[in-house]
């Protein structure tokens, strides 16, 4: 038992010093992994997905789902990070795609893609997002 204890709890510590994927940092800032939150403009699912742009990816309107939402955002997300590379000729940063997410990617064009330059309140949610996958071990 000893030992199934350690294990659990090394594997515990490497997690944490990995830090979240970035659906699963994603899903914590949205909605802390709720499935049926309706964002104040319509987003949808544990990742608060714009219908609109739900419907580029899948004709499914499981929103509640986690596979399904999670198949669409990571669609989202790998187009943004494609993007980006095409128009910026880099990889964005964790802090970079959690503004275009929450914001759009012409929303973050227009600020230069310039970090400094993003609100104030996209930016809080932006650290932490990036904070989240960055997490060190905590001892």
């Amino acid at each position: 038992m000893k030992y199934v204890l350690l294990a659990f709890f090394l594997g515990g510590v490497m997690i944490a010093q990995a830090g979240l994927s970035r659906l699963e940092a994603l899903s914590v800032i949205e909605t802390a992994d709720n499935d049926k939150t309706i964002g104040s403009t319509g987003e949808v699912s544990r990742y608060q997905i714009m219908p609109r742009t739900w419907k580029q990816y899948s004709q499914a309107e499981d929103y509640q789902n986690p596979a399904v939402s999670g198949w669409v955002a990571a669609r989202h997300v790998q187009w943004l990070d494609t993007t980006f590379r095409a128009k910026t000729g880099r990889a964005p940063t964790e802090f970079e795609l959690y503004v275009m997410w929450n914001a759009g990617l012409g929303y973050y064009a227009k600020k230069g893609f310039n970090p400094a330059k993003v609100a104030p309140s996209i930016r809080d949610r932006a650290e932490r997002f990036q904070n989240l996958r960055e997490m060190k071990n905590l001892q």
